[in-house]
């Protein structure tokens, strides 16, 4: 369906929401809006577009929301700890401190007052601004911010209310530090648009209640009240441009790192993916302790295959074994890639012997659903593959390129027994010299 000039903007508005990149999906870098599939009214489709033209929804369709809120926590992680330090610190020192701070309490507070000053220094400002130093500066922040962000900001705001309350009575107000409250919550603490949104109004309404309930409001109450309100849409708005221009940015780098990390012919990983992912399953099933499996698979004779019957037909049967492959590597942690050229490799975590057979079994019989012809085959009338697969436990004694060594002996040997079919190492680990290749492996391997 085409679409007018005039409707580009709410378009471009939609791209804000996205659906999850798929390997070997076509669509990937297609952006995606979430429809309404149902037939309204002109009027009502004109006026959902202008709200979209003018703030677009700042959310990404699962399962990139939950990747970008993880991200986002450790980016502004960076800048909450240089502005928490200071402010928590100062309402610190205007709670617990002595001296002339003390003097200033007893000033603008009468003495029948002093007792519920007292309950909110040490029961609420003095434990919120503890609380918010640990979670900053420490391993909590990544779990636990993004819920004690929004309570401490709204029990800090409530207290000012509370203090600004009684200092009325004594001819004095807080009314600078109310809007300086309301923008906190968009800008110290690192919180997402919503629910900074949300806590800023509570704040507000929550001024607008105590100025309601104090009969002795006057006209300048009522202007600080509208400062305030003031404050929360400067917030609101400028908390939008920043958040809708990190999304938008963080969406485009992913994209350009997804774009290197896929190779471009078969859309599956490239060999910088699997080297990345690599690296990162070796140490990881070595903290847990688990197996890691790697299988290089080998089209046999491709070279034969593309000289007769030409780089295109080649370039087809490569997308063809990549999305087979990619179908047989379906667990979370599973990776599959193009190794280069005509080899392809698979890495699959927690997988024992019994597993890489299953799965090596697997492949050959996907390959050969596929049925491509193959007219220059010694093996078989149809495309085959040879499989090395290597299986072992990682340990920080052994390096990771020794399991990627094993793999190709495996490979090597499957070739020399003919070729389509699997040559698996495991118990070889013990004896191999890593960077010397076929050095110190047995000839007698298990074949499956």
């Amino acid at each position: 369906m085409k679409h007018s000039d005039q409707d580009k903007c709410w378009h471009l508005a939609e791209n804000f929401r996205h659906k999850a990149v798929v390997p070997g999906n076509p669509n990937n870098n297609h952006p995606s809006a979430t429809v309404d599939t149902s037939t309204p009214s002109r009027d009502r489709v004109r006026g959902q577009r202008r709200s979209l033209r003018w703030l677009p929804p700042l959310v990404f369709d699962e399962p990139l929301e939950s990747q970008y809120r993880q991200w986002h926590a450790g980016h502004s992680r960076e800048r909450v700890k240089y502005t928490m330090a200071p402010a928590m610190a100062l309402l610190l020192i205007l709670a617990l401190a002595g001296g002339p701070v003390a003097e200033l309490r007893t000033t603008l507070f009468s003495p029948q007052q002093m007792p519920i000053v007292d309950a909110l220094r040490y029961g609420v400002l003095a434990p919120t601004c503890m609380l918010m130093l640990l979670v900053t500066y420490s391993p909590l922040y990544q779990r636990w911010m993004r819920v004690a962000a929004p309570i401490v900001v709204v029990l800090q705001g409530l207290s000012m209310v509370w203090f600004d309350l009684m200092m009325n009575q004594q001819g004095y107000s807080l009314s600078a530090v109310m809007p300086m409250m309301v923008l906190s919550a968009f800008m110290l603490f690192g919180m997402l648009q919503k629910p900074a949104a949300i806590t800023a109004a509570t704040l507000v309404l929550a001024y607008i209640a105590a100025s309601l309930l104090d009969a002795s409001a006057q006209g300048q109450r009522l202007f600080d009240v509208a400062v305030s309100a003031f404050a929360l849409l400067l917030g609101y708005f400028f908390h939008y441009s920043f958040a809708s221009a990190q999304r938008r940015n963080w969406r485009q780098h992913r994209q350009l790192n997804e774009y290197a990390m896929r190779d471009a012919l078969t859309k599956i990983g490239n060999r910088r993916l699997f080297d990345q992912e690599f690296d990162k399953l070796w140490h990881q099933a070595m903290r847990v302790r688990a197996p890691l499996a790697l299988l290089l698979v080998d089209l046999d004779h491709f070279k034969a295959f593309n000289d007769h019957t030409g780089h295109q037909a080649g370039d087809a049967c490569l997308v063809q074994v990549a999305a087979t492959l990619a179908q047989c590597a379906r667990r979370p942690l599973d990776v599959a890639t193009r190794y280069g050229g005509e080899e392809f490799a698979v890495l699959l975590f927690d997988a024992d012997r019994e597993h890489v057979e299953k799965t090596c079994r697997e492949l050959h019989a996907a390959v050969a659903a596929l049925a491509i012809e193959h007219p220059a085959s010694s093996v078989s009338p149809h495309v085959s593959v040879s499989i090395g697969a290597a299986c072992v436990q990682p340990r920080a004694s052994r390096r990771a390129d020794g399991l990627v060594q094993l793999a190709d002996e495996a490979l090597y040997s499957a070739k020399e027994r003919g070729r389509n079919c699997t040559v698996i190492m495991d118990r070889e680990y013990e004896q191999l010299n890593t960077g010397s290749f076929r050095a110190g492996v047995p000839q007698h391997t298990d074949l499956t």
